[in-house]
């Protein structure tokens, strides 16, 4: 198995989006630990199933900036679970049916834990302005960050990918290509949001930024502590409790469906359902969506824009 995840490691892995690599060596160097030493033919369905009981009970890990790992006391989720899982059968699969080495996936008898992700914590009106104006007071791109999850209903990973190239603020949109669901949309910018993206756009001209990320490090990768560190101590620091920057997206969604936004619509701001397009950008500007984002962004927008006018 060692070997079989070493060969992976070496000759598959490349081909996977740069994104998911480093979550695919985590598991997978996980199971080597684990079960590394076992002959192929060996593994039977009772071994994984005690894999995926022991990763139930693993603790949660938090990289440091000095480059330590700090163990909580939080354990991983069921979801995490699965994903170790899938990444191992991903590599099973490989075995059976690039490498001609087993006959069967040994993993595909091993059922998945039940995953409970349902949220239901969106912002109220009142603490939209408490929450956007702590983000302004700790920096213009965490403002700016958190504007566009609330806005255009972004994931954290579609934001910290963010280009500029793919922000048209000529026709006010966002494109976001290869999304979770692989569907590209391109999303309406809210006016409020274009007019803060233009001067955020001149800020960064300022700092001679190595690429053409919006948040960006030193070392021109996507700034995800900017959402992983920054945004949960702004969050705390304001006395909004129980909200995570996933749920900005939740946020979103729910006014658009208490502001009798149609759930077609709601499903293509989302991404969630989407007809074919091609990558060209003129396909992806859908103006139908417009109304709808204008409309609830004000909404989410009023108590703030009240406060600043």
């Amino acid at each position: 198995v060692g070997d079989l995840i070493d060969r992976f490691l070496k000759y598959e892995l490349p081909k996977k989006k740069p994104k998911i690599q480093k979550d695919f060596m985590k598991a997978l160097n996980w199971y080597k630990n684990e079960i590394g030493c076992l002959y192929l033919l060996n593994v039977q369905t009772a071994k994984l199933v005690e894999c995926r009981d022991k990763l139930s009970q693993k603790l949660k890990e938090v990289p440091m900036k000095n480059g330590a790992i700090k163990i909580t006391e939080e354990q991983i989720s069921p979801a995490t679970v699965n994903r170790y899982m899938t990444y191992m059968r991903v590599v099973f699969s490989y075995a059976v049916n690039d490498l001609d080495i087993l006959d069967l996936n040994p993993m595909s008898k091993v059922k998945k834990l039940s995953e409970n992700n349902e949220r239901t914590r969106c912002l109220e009106l009142e603490e939209i302005p408490k929450l956007l104006e702590a983000c302004k007071k700790h920096s213009q791109e965490l403002f700016i960050c958190v504007l566009i999850a609330l806005l255009a209903d972004a994931r954290k990973s579609e934001i910290l990918n963010l280009t500029w190239e793919n922000v048209d603020l000529t026709h006010k949109m966002f494109y976001f290509l290869n999304r979770k669901n692989k569907q590209n949309i391109g999303v309406p910018i809210h006016e409020y949001l274009c007019q803060e993206l233009s001067e955020y756009k001149k800020q960064c001209k300022l700092r001679n930024l190595k690429n053409d990320y919006l948040f960006m490090t030193e070392d021109g990768k996507p700034k995800e502590t900017l959402i992983g560190k920054a945004f949960p101590k702004v969050v705390q620091s304001c006395g909004i409790e129980n909200f995570r920057f996933h749920d900005l997206r939740h946020t979103g969604a729910s006014w658009q469906a208490m502001s009798g936004i149609s759930q077609p619509i709601t499903q293509r701001i989302l991404g969630h359902k989407s007809p074919l397009m091609t990558n060209r950008y003129s396909h992806l500007r859908d103006e139908g969506l417009r109304p709808a984002v204008n409309q609830v962004g004000d909404i989410l927008l009023s108590k703030w824009l009240e406060e600043k006018h």
